[in-house]
């Protein structure tokens, strides 16, 4: 179990014991155009992959690229998907086992969530495609249009959703948890699977890209 992985799980261990109210800010589960594409998600179809890209050239030095990126496209899919990822395969781009570009696979039951993340790119992108039997609907969190949606015969839309600011949301939610003193372990619970789904993503580039189980 790795450093990140064993602290996730005694903060977890500790909230549940005194009951403490865990709020984990994942901020795009609070984003308007994300949400949106949630609600259209059922009537496009049986979903077929997601393609998630995160890319910048501000990169850290208290962690890897997977752990600045990663926990974004996992809190996504973890919402679409409302489970766990089962396995693993990740690749360092640029040598290493600290990467600083990395292209990883999740597998979601019968459907892969590719992630390619870097912060060698001259250009910010923060992009998921979701590609549909019936449609493709693409989160830009860089464009001016944020939510596009695709058909199969070429037509292109863009969905309507709230201009209220994600982090305004976050912080409503956090303050209503606060105020009703409601207990929830949801958010815990997610923070520990993105950990532990991370900590699997380096082991597979210590491995050679392994495909190793979550």
């Amino acid at each position: 179990m790795t450093t990140a992985l064993a602290d996730a799980e005694r903060i977890r261990a500790a909230a549940e014991r005194s009951g403490a109210i865990v709020f984990v800010g994942h901020l795009f589960l609070f984003h308007p155009a994300f949400l949106a594409a949630l609600d259209l998600l059922p009537t496009l179809g049986t979903i077929r992959y997601l393609l998630c890209e995160g890319m910048n050239s501000n990169p850290r030095t208290d962690s890897s690229v997977l752990w600045d990126w990663l926990p974004h496209d996992l809190s996504i899919a973890g919402a679409i998907f409302d489970r766990d990822p089962d396995c693993v395969t990740t690749w360092s781009l640029a040598g290493g086992t600290t990467p600083r570009a990395a292209l990883t696979k999740f597998q979601f039951d019968f459907v892969p969530v590719i992630s390619t993340i870097s912060w060698l790119s001259p250009v910010r992108r923060r992009q998921v495609t979701i590609a549909c039997e019936k449609a493709t609907l693409v989160f830009d969190d860089t464009a001016e249009r944020r939510l596009t949606l695709h058909t199969g015969q070429g037509e292109m839309s863009y969905p309507g959703y709230s201009d209220e600011l994600p982090l305004t949301r976050e912080l409503a939610a956090f303050l209503q948890a606060i105020r009703s003193g409601e207990v929830s372990m949801n958010h815990l619970r997610t923070g520990v699977s993105i950990v532990r789904a991370i900590a699997a993503a380096e082991k597979s580039i210590a491995l050679g890209g392994t495909s190793i189980a979550i």
